[in-house]
């Protein structure tokens, strides 16, 4: 199965190089100066489960020679329009394009734009970066991929995600091939939007705002404003799930919160439109009081607002 994965960052990197490592035929598409350090240095992982370099095939563009059988898409949200120009050489009549992207807006418009058939439902959780030389650095142990079938992909692509679920089996990396990716996508926009909306809004982790006084009930407030919105979608979170997310959300020691928090404080791009905006959207649409929603997408707004009157 000849595959190819959009963007070697964090997480292109570490689950493209998983691949490799599992002896797949991979190809990462990449701008020039990423392919000129992957030719020259290979990919190189830090992880807790072993480091790893190996020599990788990096291709821009223009050195597209073909179809391939199934492509991984790990860009962010704000980049899914020039990843769709970017990827479509490489998008034939059999492909197959597995999205690793938050929240669920981007699955209508990669079906716009190559037909429902080919698009899968896919996500992913690992906490990783890439330093500035170049190097995927996994910063935890906790390491996730989940794909499957959405209700309109070709019923071919089964076959060539379950090749995929059995290249991951043979790497650390934990994977589960979803019968329900519907489902899946929306239990993580669930707990992805709430803690992104809290910690953005409060600008601190779980463990700050559950000290504060009103803090236990407006995080409450914020899940329960996504879980009911999932809900409303049919889509309602697994209790085993739910479980975890409360597991998470009362954790008065939790240093945890969101990369979006760490993007807005760094002054870079987020993905607030996509998450929490989106959210909110979907809340108000299904008749759900979106609780904390609107101050804190009101919050990121008027961040963007001031940077670009600043820049």
């Amino acid at each position: 199965m000849k595959i190819l994965i959009l963007g070697a960052g964090a997480i292109g990197g570490y689950f493209g190089g998983r691949l490799v490592q599992a002896g797949a035929e991979v190809s990462f598409l990449v701008r020039e100066r990423r392919a000129a350090q992957l030719r020259e240095r290979g990919l190189v992982v830090r992880s807790p489960h072993g480091d790893f370099t190996v020599p990788v095939r990096a291709l821009t563009q223009e050195q597209i020679d073909g179809p391939a059988d199934l492509v991984l898409l790990t860009c962010k949200a704000y980049d899914l329009d020039p990843a769709i120009e970017s990827i479509a050489p490489a998008v034939g009549a059999n492909t197959i394009v597995v999205p690793l992207l938050n929240g669920l807006a981007h699955i209508e418009r990669l079906q716009s734009a190559f037909g429902p058939a080919a698009i899968a439902g896919g996500s992913c959780g690992i906490p990783a970066t890439l330093t500035p030389d170049g190097e995927v650095v996994q910063l935890g142990g906790f390491h996730r991929i989940v794909f499957g079938m959405l209700a309109g992909t070709s019923a071919a692509a089964d076959t060539r995600l379950a090749q995929l679920a059995t290249l991951y089996r043979t790497t650390p990396v934990e994977v589960e091939l979803s019968n329900d990716m519907m489902l899946a996508l929306w239990e993580k926009f669930v707990a992805l939007a709430t803690l992104a909306a809290m910690t953005c809004l409060m600008r601190g982790a779980v463990g700050d705002i559950l000290a504060a006084d009103d803090g236990a009930a407006l995080l409450d407030e914020a899940y329960a404003a996504c879980e009911g919105t999932a809900r409303a979608a049919g889509h309602a979170p697994r209790e085993a799930a739910m479980a975890g997310f409360r597991k998470m959300f009362s954790d008065r020691q939790s240093t945890m919160t969101a990369s979006m928090l760490r993007d807005l404080e760094g002054g870079g791009r987020t993905e607030g439109v996509h998450i929490v905006g989106d959210m909110l959207a979907r809340a108000r649409a299904a008749g759900i009081d979106p609780g904390p929603l609107r101050a804190a997408w009101c919050h990121l707004q008027v961040a963007e607002h001031r940077k670009q009157r600043e820049q």
